[in-house]
């Protein structure tokens, strides 16, 4: 039996780039039911890896699209590349006072 730290699920076209695995945090992940997920985006950016992540897990869309993406720990813009050893984490909004 796996448990949300082991899940692992890869989703996405048959003709899409590199698999890349996305780490999940926080609510994000409570609401995916996994800490990781590998997609197939179809485009390797960020960009392209947040909307194969909307698509394979919808659930989350509604907070990804609030979130930031982190490639090799460093925020990316749309146009950042990703590739399949590129570390790719989802940052959930934070709230606090």
């Amino acid at each position: 039996m796996s448990t949300p730290d082991q899940n692992t699920e890869r989703t996405g076209p048959a003709d899409a780039g590199p698999a890349i695995t996305v780490q999940l945090f926080a609510g994000m992940a409570a609401a995916a039911g996994q800490r990781q997920v590998t997609v197939l985006p179809t485009v390797a950016t960020a960009a392209g890896v947040r909307a194969a992540l909307a698509a394979a897990v919808p659930v989350i869309e509604p907070l990804l699209s609030r979130s930031a993406v982190a490639v090799d720990g460093r925020y990316a813009a749309a146009e950042t590349p990703v590739g399949p050893d590129s570390e790719v984490a989802v940052i959930p909004p934070v709230s606090g006072g």
